[in-house]
């Protein structure tokens, strides 16, 4: 899989924007337009957090899905255009 990860020039006080190239993993975390549902990329996000740390972050989630299915609001996301900042999202899993 391709992981597209831009960082703003607000960097390293806002947080990059992260999303999968198609094809898309089957993951209950990511959108079928490529978005991560991750806290680490709105709310939860923290300065001191670096690209790498984010690449591990998604590794880890993606290797503790619990099955390969869509996130339960793919549906009002997947035509969004991907990559847009993450404010007022819900994150449906604290644990990733």
């Amino acid at each position: 899989y391709r992981l597209k990860l831009t960082f703003p020039n607000s960097y390293p006080a806002s947080p990059p924007s992260a999303y999968f190239l198609s094809p898309v993993p089957a993951h209950e975390h990511i959108y079928t337009n490529g978005d991560i549902c991750l806290s680490l990329l709105g709310s939860g996000w923290r300065p001191n957090l670096t690209g790498q740390g984010i690449a591990l972050a998604i590794q880890s989630m993606m290797m503790s899905a619990a099955k390969k299915s869509l996130p339960r609001d793919n549906a009002a996301h997947a035509g969004r255009r991907p990559g847009q900042e993450q404010t007022a999202w819900i994150y449906h899993d604290d644990s990733c």
